[in-house]
């Protein structure tokens, strides 16, 4: 079976409190023109993945107005105090059946293009029979997004939020392809004031 990203779902969380950033919500500040949560939704969505849920938390209105127009699914985790892992059950209890495979990105990786995606689901397409699983690691660093298949996603929903993703394959490494990558973006994300600070120093002008 040949996995496209036609064939592929996408789950981006976009729940979170961002309490690290202060007042502002990080997923609505703008780089280069857009907000980061609409950067990382685009690249996914240039990618051409056949399903895209973005699971929305803290500040779901606004969020919901500023991805309103994209052909996205949006579905509110009503949960999202809880922590990511609840962002990642809602999400990928939302991704309807029929894909080969799952792509769980976070939505404050703004450097992330289609090229990105489209790379991990061809490592994905390549697997081993054994491994369902592809984690992309760069400098020793665990990176995002992942992908695991179909049946990997039926099986973390089926044991509820709590272990979790993490925690699945932490459990079963025999799954995983823990895919070597020489660019820093997979292991990159805006966190604090001063991530922000240095991504909108760098950012082409």
């Amino acid at each position: 079976m040949s996995v496209t990203a036609a064939s592929s779902a996408a789950v981006v969380l976009a729940a979170g409190l961002s309490e690290r950033m202060g007042a502002n919500n990080k997923l609505l500040l703008e780089v280069g023109g857009e907000s980061l949560v609409r950067r990382c939704v685009l690249a996914v969505v240039a990618a051409g993945v056949g399903d895209v849920v973005v699971v929305l938390g803290h500040d779901s209105q606004r969020m919901a107005l500023e991805l309103g127009p994209l052909p996205v699914r949006l579905v509110v985790n009503p949960d999202f105090n809880a922590g990511q892992m609840s962002s990642v059950h809602c999400g990928l209890n939302a991704v309807g059946e029929g894909f080969d495979a799952v792509m769980i990105c976070l939505a404050d990786q703004p450097r992330l293009t289609a090229a990105h995606i489209n790379s991990l689901l061809h490592a994905f397409d390549t697997l081993p029979p054994h491994q369902s699983i592809v984690v992309p690691v760069c400098n020793e660093q665990r990176g995002n997004p992942i992908v695991i298949s179909e049946q990997v996603r039926q099986e973390v929903v089926r044991r509820g939020p709590n272990p979790g993703c993490r925690a699945y394959i932490d459990d079963h490494p025999e799954r995983v392809c823990w895919l070597p990558v020489n660019d820093a973006v997979f292991v990159t994300d805006v966190d604090t004031p001063a991530d922000f600070d240095a991504l909108s120093r760098d950012w082409p002008s």
